[in-house]
């Protein structure tokens, strides 16, 4: 029962989440609580029989509760004890039932093995018995031959394509058994040496069936022949045989001499020698050879796919023949013909003559991987299936393809005992003399080696690999290297092409090193003289400033060639030969350009990008301490003497070397970037060169504006003191003066505007404004000196007012609005010296003329003529 309603409460009270001793108290003296209000009297008698009473019942309720929870205690310790027993049951049988499992497992196994070493036992004798009867075979052969009887391998011939295949199986084997067993005895010699001649005599007719069906162009008996060859010898004498009659090695353009060829072709490539001249294209003959290779090998790869039982080692044999002697033996010719003429025609020709060849290589590769590669594919599952039959006594294991085998010598042979006219055949190879080695070459792994395997070898790739590299794809590459590696490998080529840039730049700066070695020699007056003295026409900067304007679109023409013909000459240019020449640093950039494409095409990926740095380094030092550096240095000499006028033409070099500048960075991003990366060490080192080159140019040019700026500051200086004492005291009747000014105002002003149109026509905004602001700002000191030095008269101050306004004129053309205010004062001030004495004092405190200091204006008062006449003037003065 629920302890609860005991006391009168509800269900399950004592059940609940919560429990609250106030309210218990409360809900069971409710009747008593409800009494006592009623009354108004509070006893306490009937609460104290009530909590009595209902402690009581807790009592009992809590003695009854231990007993349960005691009882429970105990079933459960008895249930838990029966559980860990049943547990510790069910663990012993599972651990019974898996020992049983291991022995019925290792019982298998046993069985297993059993059964694979009876099946192994089995296969060995039937190995032996096959090998017993073969044996015996091979003893009776030997036996008849021994006898000298023929009947039976005779008999076999005649049974057609198969007997004849048998025959060569047999034959190969009787040979390796006289080889090997070396008798001696004269029964056993006599088997010998009939089974010698009989070998000699089937090979013989073998290869005149083949050599008859290759001239009447019958396929199939060529197939027949081949087969029946390759299981005799494994196919050397054969492929010696087409290799040999090949057409491609005996047609008139072989067999005409390699020098006359070599003459003839050399001929046509115009300019070759001539760096201002295009590169010529590759030359014709090696073109028109070239494309009778890929005919001849897209023609013959569906004969040798036909005839021979292996066709990517013949097509390997052919490639080789090819590459060896004849295209190695015209190389050679050619090349060694260009290094005779110049450096610079061996390097053209070389560049031509390897990219032309990468041509063929990336043709006759994707012919290997379209065509070659999947009929191969498709004879090797064919020999996967077990289709063609293996003796007993085969040849030994081979563990290498001939792809993995093969390994190009570059015989320097000379070019006449490769190629010989007339019919006669060709001297054949000195690996296919070897016949061991060449047996190597051709046989096929007979080990039961997987045929996938043996290609995946070849390949030299794994199965997930790109699926376009052809089985041929290495030995091409290697075919390629080969013809180039004497030019190219271990840093030949790269030392070659420094000589040359070294050779050809010494030969582009000729002029300007010869020009500033006679400049030196004269006195230090005439050095600047002569470093213009090649610059034509009477306007200041004309020749430069038409170079620069051509310059200025030079960046697009870097790397171009010229049309022009001839050895490296200086063109004519107005542009002086003394100092740098935006046509000159083209002229560098070009060459180097084409320096670089050259060793990008000739160097592998790994060995460019330090070719290309060498290059630029070379091509940096030249621009910069060879050429840009000493004309700048002579500049900053001439700058020294201020007592001759400064060549405003020396604005143009500060623009050409500019231009420079932006032409070699242009050249930097477009020609030398993209072949170095940016991430790499190379080109960090690269950009450090640069970067110098230019902060040094920059140096170089700000002392050059600085220096000329300071010379022509002084230079008209030096005008400004030729002005007489009377230029300002003329006569009344001298209206020239009135006119025209002084002299010294007009040479002064006629240089200015030279200044300003040498600024503008070689400068920058930014530079001209500085160059102009420093020279403006100089000369605006100067006269405020410079008219507080003479006295002024009343027709003087008319002068003055007219030369003033002539520099305001002047200096208005430079376009900078703080010069113009600051001479609009200084015309204020000339006016000084043209108002009568009474408006003096108006004009110097009520114009723009208050603003200026007291002491100024009164040096310049004082200037007046009439400065101790004038009582006005006095006053003004004191």
């Amino acid at each position: 029962m629920d302890p609860s309603r005991a006391f009168g409460l509800s269900e399950g009270y004592f059940a609940q989440a919560r429990f609250s001793a106030d309210e218990f108290i409360e809900q069971i003296s409710q009747v008593d609580l409800e009494f006592a209000k009623k009354n108004a009297v509070f006893e306490p008698k009937p609460f104290v029989r009530t909590f009595e009473r209902a402690l009581e019942k807790l009592t009992a309720a809590q003695d009854e509760l231990g007993a349960n929870i005691a009882q429970l205690e105990r079933s459960t310790k008895a249930y838990s004890e029966d559980h860990r027993k049943k547990m510790a049951r069910l663990k012993q049988t599972f651990s019974t039932v898996g020992n049983s499992f291991e022995r019925l497992e290792t019982q298998i196994s046993e069985v297993s093995s059993n059964t694979i070493r009876i099946g192994e036992q089995l296969d060995t004798v039937a190995k032996e018995k096959d090998r017993a009867e073969a044996i015996k075979e091979l003893v009776e052969f030997y036996a008849e031959l021994n006898e000298g009887n023929t009947a039976r391998l005779d008999e076999l011939l005649e049974g057609g394509s198969e007997g004849m295949v048998k025959v060569a199986h047999l034959l190969r084997r009787l040979n390796t058994i006289v080889v090997d067993n070396q008798y001696s005895a004269p029964t056993d010699s006599a088997a010998k040496r009939q089974i010698e001649i009989y070998s000699e005599n089937f090979e013989k007719n073998m290869l005149e069936s083949f050599e008859q069906a290759y001239r009447d162009n019958d396929i199939h008996n060529m197939g027949i022949a081949a087969r029946t060859l390759d299981a005799f010898n494994g196919g050397v004498s054969v492929v010696k045989a087409y290799i040999n009659q090949h057409p491609f090695f005996l047609s008139s353009m072989i067999s005409q001499s390699q020098d006359s060829i070599a003459e003839a072709s050399y001929q046509s490539m115009e300019g070759v020698s001539d760096i201002m001249h295009r590169p010529p294209p590759p030359d014709r003959w090696l073109a028109q050879l070239y494309s009778d290779t890929r005919e001849m090998m897209f023609k013959d790869w569906a004969v040798i796919s036909k005839v021979f039982p292996r066709p990517i080692d013949v097509m390997q044999q052919l490639l080789k023949r090819v590459f060896e002697q004849t295209i190695q033996g015209y190389l050679e010719t050619l090349l060694g013909r260009a290094d005779r003429q110049s450096k610079l025609a061996f390097l053209r020709v070389l560049s031509s003559s390897h990219a032309e060849t990468r041509k063929l290589i990336e043709d006759l590769q994707r012919f290997d991987a379209e065509n070659v590669t999947p009929a191969v594919m498709v004879l090797e599952t064919a020999r996967r299936s077990g289709n063609m039959p293996q003796g007993l006594l085969d040849m030994p294991d081979i563990s290498q393809t001939s792809s993995a085998q093969f390994s190009r010598s570059r015989s320097k042979k000379p070019a006449a005992s490769r190629s010989r006219g007339g019919g006669e055949t060709i001297d054949d190879d000195d690996d296919l003399d070897d016949e061991a080695a060449a047996r190597d070459r051709l046989g096929e792994a007979r080990s039961g080696v997987s045929s996938a395997v043996a290609i995946a070898a070849l390949i030299g790739r794994s199965e997930g690999e790109n699926a376009g590299v052809g089985l041929l794809n290495g030995f091409l590459n290697r075919c390629c290297d080969d013809l180039f590696e004497s030019y190219i490998a271990g840093g030949n080529y790269i030392q070659v092409e420094l000589l040359h840039l070294k050779d050809v730049f010494r030969q582009i700066l000729a002029p300007f090193a010869r020009s500033r070695i006679e400049r030196q020699s004269t006195t230090r007056g005439n050095a600047l003289l002569g470093m213009f003295s090649s610059v034509t026409g009477s306007g200041s900067g004309s020749g430069s400033g038409a170079a620069i304007g051509q310059g200025a679109t030079g960046p697009g023409a870097v790397g171009t060639g010229g049309s022009n013909t001839g050895q490296v000459r200086t063109q004519a240019s107005s542009e002086p030969e003394a100092t740098i020449t935006a046509t000159t640093a083209r002229t560098l950039l070009q060459v180097h350009a084409e320096a670089i494409a050259r060793a990008v095409g000739l160097e592998n990926d790994s060995a460019s990008p330090s070719a290309v740095a060498s290059l630029t380094s070379l091509l940096l030092l030249t621009m910069g301490d060879d050429y840009m550096f000493p004309a700048l240095e002579d500049i900053v000499e001439s700058l020294q003497d201020l007592r001759q006028e400064p060549d405003l033409r020396i604005f143009g070099v500060m623009r050409t070397a500019n231009v420079i500048v932006r032409l070699v960075q242009t050249h930097f991003q477009r020609a030398l970037v993209p072949f170095v990366g940016t991430s790499s060490y190379v080109y960090r080192d690269m950009v450090g060169e640069k970067n110098q080159l230019m902060s040094r140019v920059e140096a170089s040019l700000n002392l050059i504006s600085n220096k000329l700026v300071g010379a022509c500051t002084q230079w008209i200086s030096g005008i400004l003191s030729r002005q007489r004492k009377n230029d300002f005291r003329p006569a009344d009747d001298d209206f020239a003066a009135l006119e025209m000014g002084t002299q010294p105002c007009r040479q002064c002003t006629d240089y200015l505007y030279r200044i300003r149109q040498a600024c503008q026509q070689t400068m920058g905004i930014e530079n001209q404004e500085r160059v102009l602001a420093d020279i403006g700002n100089a000369l605006h000191r100067m006269l405020m000196d410079h008219l507080r030095k003479y006295v002024v008269s009343v027709a003087g101050g008319l002068v003055l007012v007219k030369d003033v306004s002539r520099y305001r004129e002047a200096i208005a053309s430079f376009g900078l609005p703080a010069l113009v205010d600051k001479f609009s004062v200084l015309q204020d001030i000339s006016n000084i010296f043209v108002v009568q004495p009474a408006a003096l004092k108006s004009l110097l405190d009520e114009g723009p003329l208050a603003r200026l200091d007291r002491a100024t204006l009164q040096g310049f008062v004082q200037m007046r003529d009439d400065g101790k006449t004038s009582s006005l003037v006095r006053q003004f003065l004191s």
